[in-house]
């Protein structure tokens, strides 16, 4: 299915909205559910954080009509039963997905409609065939990663994510940023372990060699989502990373990766494997 509307996003909330539940999706800015989330209520965190990325999306979408529209980072709160308090929790995989994804559709609705419109029917394609909330939240990054492929040559690519990772929160720049970058995937569940290594030779600058055991994006065996490794490093860097080469393992992948590219930057959002 293409062109998806508004009312088919407002229709994928409805679904996940219950009449009594403990969670709800605010503004970090105002603490109040802004539109469309306003008086939903939610059964769980996973269920909400969904909430969280298709309400960005609806209003990313909702921009393109009104420039007007508030852009609101919107993020999970739990409500005591009975009362509209609100407190935060820990973060997961869903949420972390919902982070980055709702920064990129910040920046995707300003500048590459037709790109935000292939992440939004992609991603509502896998809301019809599953129900597993995790799936749905990577499924959400693994539409961002195909679109920026399809859609935007290396360059735009760049600047694309370099401006999402602008809108996160910085990370410290220390000595070892690929080894902390991937230490923040695992923590939020991205990955379950990894091995990094130096490279005798790459395409650019402090290259390394990563190997990730049960990498949770997925797109294919020929293709490794990238995305949210790139991202990380910007946070940190700011730097365009390169990521030239790509192996499938028994359990994984292994990527080389570079902080600073001595040529244009490719594989910024998926990366094929050279076998």
């Amino acid at each position: 299915m293409v062109g998806r509307t508004l009312a088919d996003i407002r229709d994928r909330l409805s679904e996940l909205n219950v009449a009594v539940g403990p969670y709800r999706v605010v503004s970090a800015r105002t603490g109040t559910p802004p539109f469309p989330v306003s008086g939903m209520q939610f059964p769980d965190r996973e269920t909400a954080v969904e909430a969280a990325s298709v309400a960005t999306a609806y209003r990313s979408a909702l921009r393109r009509y009104d420039p007007r529209v508030t852009v609101h980072g919107l993020i999970v709160c739990e409500a005591p039963w009975g009362t509209n308090a609100v407190r935060t929790g820990p973060s997961s995989l869903p949420e972390y997905c919902h982070t980055v994804a709702g920064s990129l559709f910040e920046v995707l609705s300003g500048r590459h409609r037709s790109v935000e419109q292939a992440v939004i029917d992609s991603y509502l394609e896998a809301a019809e065939e599953t129900e597993n909330r995790e799936r749905l939240c990577l499924a959400m990054l693994e539409s961002m990663a195909t679109a920026l492929e399809e859609h935007l040559d290396p360059e735009r690519q760049a600047d694309t994510l370099r401006e999402a990772a602008g809108q996160l929160p910085r990370k410290p720049s220390g000595p070892e940023p690929v080894r902390d970058a991937i230490a923040d995937l695992e923590t939020a569940g991205l990955v379950d372990e990894a091995a990094i290594e130096p490279a005798a030779a790459g395409p650019g600058r402090c290259s390394r060699y990563i190997t990730l055991q049960n990498y949770r994006p997925t797109l294919s065996d020929l293709r490794c989502p990238v995305l949210p490794i790139a991202v990380e490093l910007l946070r940190r860097t700011s730097i365009t990373p390169q990521m030239a080469q790509a192996e499938r393992t028994a359990d994984g992948w292994r990527l080389l990766v570079s902080l600073a590219g001595d040529q244009p930057a490719e594989g910024l959002s998926v990366v094929r494997t050279t076998a």
